[in-house]
C-alpha cells in the first residue's frame, strides 16, 4: 500500500485524460454518490479470534440537496468491516456556499456525527451476541469545489469532530464529469482519531486512509 496514493493520482489523470472535452462549470450541490470504500489503518485490530488486520473494506454513500439559494443539506454514511469487527461513521448537516470567481466555489457546513464501532461475539452455543461502542459529536467542516480541468473537479475538505477526544479529517474528492448529471468519484481522506487513555495508560493515535470509488449523479431542484 505505500505506492497506494501514487497509483491513485495517475489513474486519475489517465482516465480525466481519456474524456477530457468541454464541458460548463460543475458547481452544483445536489446530488447523491455511492460505492466502495478501502480503508487502511495504522494500527493492527483484533478482527477476530486470534486474527487482527490493518484493513478493512466496505461501502459509502452521500447524498446533498441545495433547496434555496446558496444553503444546502447534507447527509453522509460510510461503513467497514472485516470478520467480526466493524466501523461506522454517519453525518447530517447544515451549509452554505459562496461563489469564488468562475471555477470555484467555498464553503461550510455545521453538524453532528455518529461514529459507532461493533464487535460480533457469536458462536455455535450463543447467536446474535455482539460488543458494540458509539458516541456522537458537533462537527464542522471547511472546504471547495474547484474546476481544475474541464472534466475534473476537485473537492478539497478539512473537519473536526468534537468526540470526548477529537476526530480530524483531511479530503480531497475527485469527478470526473462523464455527463452534464453523471460523474466518477475518485477520493481520498485521511482521519486521525486520539483513543484517550485507560488505567494501563495512553492509547495511540488511530489513524484511517481511506480511499473511494463510486459514481455520482447530479440534479436540480429548481
Amino acid at each position: 500500500m505505500k505506492n497506494a496514493f501514487p497509483l491513485f493520482a495517475l489513474g486519475c489523470a489517465i482516465t480525466t485524460s481519456a474524456i477530457a472535452g468541454p464541458t460548463g462549470l460543475q458547481q452544483n450541490y445536489s446530488y447523491v454518490s455511492a460505492g466502495y470504500q478501502y480503508s487502511l489503518y495504522s494500527e493492527y485490530l483484533p478482527t477476530d479470534i486470534n486474527s487482527s488486520y490493518d484493513n478493512m473494506s466496505g461501502y459509502y454513500a452521500r447524498a446533498s440537496i441545495n433547496p434555496v439559494g446558496q444553503v444546502f443539506l447534507e447527509g453522509r454514511y460510510d461503513d467497514v468491516s472485516r470478520d467480526r469487527l466493524g466501523f461506522s461513521h454517519s453525518l447530517v448537516s447544515l451549509g452554505y456556499y459562496m461563489p469564488v470567481g468562475k471555477n470555484s466555489s467555498v464553503y461550510a457546513l455545521l453538524g453532528a456525527e455518529k461514529l459507532t464501532a461493533e464487535m460480533d461475539l457469536s458462536n455455535p452455543l450463543f447467536s446474535n451476541i455482539s460488543m458494540s461502542y458509539s458516541d456522537t459529536a458537533f462537527t464542522a467542516e471547511l472546504g471547495a469545489k474547484i474546476n481544475i480541468m474541464p472534466r475534473w473537479t476537485a473537492e478539497p475538505a478539512i473537519r473536526v469532530a468534537t468526540f470526548d477526544e477529537p476526530l480530524y479529517e483531511l479530503r480531497l474528492d475527485n469527478q470526473i464529469h462523464l455527463t452534464e448529471d453523471w460523474s466518477v468519484e475518485a477520493n481520498i481522506a485521511h482521519r486521525a482519531m486520539d483513543l484517550g487513555h485507560t488505567q494501563l495508560g495512553e492509547l495511540p493515535v488511530l489513524k484511517e486512509m481511506n480511499f473511494r470509488l463510486g459514481v455520482r449523479y447530479q440534479f436540480n431542484i429548481s
